[in-house]
């Protein structure tokens, strides 16, 4: 069970896992360790210890299976980014730093942007080649906003 711990911290680490992922793995290994711990206490049957075993197979499989998929964190990032520039746009007009077609051009270029991301998280994961294109495609457009700060 503790190696089990482990691999959920780890993948918590590593970015594997999302917090609540995490947080949820966890609260089903405390659940099986406390069903152990009363197990343990008595003189008990392998029948008894069979379905807690099968508790623990299906808990590590489940770490495996959600650890192997790829992270939704990196989708987070994307879209706080997106938040943080499109802040930017709205204060830049408020405060008279950009025009209003300046604005327009780059609410225009942010919201294909943000669409395009939409699209490509909507039914399956987020590849890294996604994900880079997609950076890159915010970075420039940060880069192009910093200048007409």
């Amino acid at each position: 069970m503790f190696a089990l711990q482990q691999r959920i911290g780890n993948g918590l680490a590593s970015g594997e896992l999302t917090p609540n992922e995490a947080q949820n793995l966890l609260a089903k290994l405390e659940n099986i360790r406390r069903e152990y711990t009363v197990l343990r206490e008595r003189r008990t049957t392998a029948e008894e210890w069979d379905p807690l075993l099968g508790r623990l197979d299906d808990l590590e499989r489940e770490v495996n299976r959600v650890r192997a998929q790829p992270s939704r964190i990196d989708e987070t990032r994307i879209e706080d980014r997106m938040i943080a520039l499109q802040r930017r746009i709205d204060e830049g007009i408020t405060a008279g730093r950009l025009t209003r077609i300046q604005g327009r051009e780059f609410q225009l270029r942010l919201d294909a942007i943000r669409r395009e991301f939409l699209q490509r998280i909507k039914d399956r994961p987020f590849t890294p080649e996604e994900r880079a294109d997609i950076s890159t495609r915010l970075d420039s457009f940060e880069r192009d906003i910093n200048r007409v700060w």
